[in-house]
């Protein structure tokens, strides 16, 4: 499992769908009195009414004696892609044409491949310029009337549109957070850490921290310009907490390529986003300690996770710890007889749900180490009074 530089899976963040429709409909169109249309001169067509399909108009044109171009003998048949808005379309489609007698008997059938039709062109349209002859179907026609069926298939395109989850593009108001920080603009507060100073915002840090909102706006604020002393944080580690609050990203992750490096640093930062009640923070900084654990580090991040209430991480560690091989291992390290100081109660244990074997072992010497530790600090703490 990777974790990228914010807390979140490397997994696909977006995607997008292009549709196809297929729209299908039909139309007929009656010739009554055939006999007399045929005489009509080549060239000379007769138009149906105009018919939807796909939410486009369309028309066949029938050419009894074909057009212009056709051979002698022939008759043409087309259709036409009706414009009603002076706006150019460009339509898909697959016309199909079949001719029937009066009894609806079938005299021929023909289907054009897919075409692409252009509004407001002047043509005669698509279809088939000598679609039959004459001759071969004159004698099946019964009450000198000749029946046009046209099919049309239309394949409508859809813009391409993003699946859900969308992705959300990042705040404006952030990147210009950023320019604050590193500018000074408008800074009225300073910090100095292990003889660094840093100027910030009391607002921006108050939004984002109860613990600085307390600090700059509770009873017992800071003055305006104030310069406040930090302890027990590093210089770095507090830029990189300042940063975070400005931008909600942490360069020093994506600039530190080797893993032990992010590994200290996110225990560090992890202290201080507890600290400051900087929660995003914090899980970000579980998340990278959690893709490292092992039986080396195993014991001071559960230690870690104690002391600043992590109890996911403390879950995983605890989980490791439960395989007696594990366990095993690192008491003999003797890391369980000087870094332990434990649960808060061996009840925490039970919800991991370990086997019933192993929660036993790792109950019992919770106990005993934990009651170890606490004679030992408070002989440490006697002798301190004295």
């Amino acid at each position: 499992m990777s974790v990228s530089m914010d807390g979140s899976l490397n997994n696909p963040k977006s995607a997008s769908t292009r549709r196809v429709e297929k729209v299908e409909g039909s139309h007929q169109f009656k010739i009554m009195g055939y006999s007399v249309e045929k005489y009509n001169e080549k060239g000379t067509f007769h138009e149906s009414a105009t018919f939807s399909v796909g939410g486009y108009g369309w028309s066949i044109l029938y050419y009894p004696n074909g057009e212009m171009k056709t051979e002698d003998g022939y008759t043409s048949i087309f259709i036409s892609l009706k414009s009603e808005t002076e706006v150019t379309e460009h339509v898909k489609a697959q016309p199909s044409f079949v001719i029937l007698n009066n009894g609806n008997q079938l005299l021929e059938k023909r289907t054009t491949p897919v075409y692409t039709f252009t509004s407001g062109k002047k043509n005669i349209g698509y279809g088939f310029p000598t679609f039959l002859k004459k001759s071969a179907f004159e004698l099946g026609l019964k009450d000198d009337c000749l029946v046009i069926s046209c099919s049309v298939t239309v394949f409508k395109t859809f813009p391409v549109e993003p699946d859900f989850p969308l992705v959300v593009p990042p705040p404006i108001g952030i990147k210009q957070l950023s320019h604050l920080l590193e500018d000074g603009y408008g800074a009225d507060v300073t910090f100095e850490v292990n003889g660094q100073t840093f100027n910030a915002h009391m607002c921006i840090l108050a939004m984002r921290s109860k613990v600085f909102r307390a600090q700059f706006f509770g009873p017992l604020k800071e003055k305006s310009g104030a310069i406040i002393k930090i302890e027990d944080i590093e210089a770095p580690v507090f830029k990189s907490l300042l940063d975070f609050t400005y931008s909600e990203t942490i360069p020093e992750f994506e600039e530190i390529n080797e893993s032990e490096k992010k590994h200290n640093l996110a225990q560090h930062l992890l202290v201080a986003a507890d600290r400051y009640d900087l929660e995003r923070l914090k899980i970000i900084c579980e998340n990278i300690l959690y893709g490292s654990i092992n039986k080396s580090n195993v014991v001071s991040l559960l230690l870690l996770a104690e002391r600043n209430n992590c109890i996911h991480l403390k879950a995983a560690c605890l989980k490791l710890l439960a395989s007696p091989e594990i366990l095993g291992k690192v008491v003999e390290t003797g890391q369980l007889q000087s870094s332990i100081s434990v649960l808060n109660t061996v009840q925490e244990v039970k919800q991991v749900k370990l086997p019933v074997q192993q929660f036993n072992w790792l109950d019992w010497f919770i106990r005993w180490k934990s009651q170890r530790l606490q004679k030992i600090e408070g002989q440490e703490d006697r002798a301190k009074d004295s």
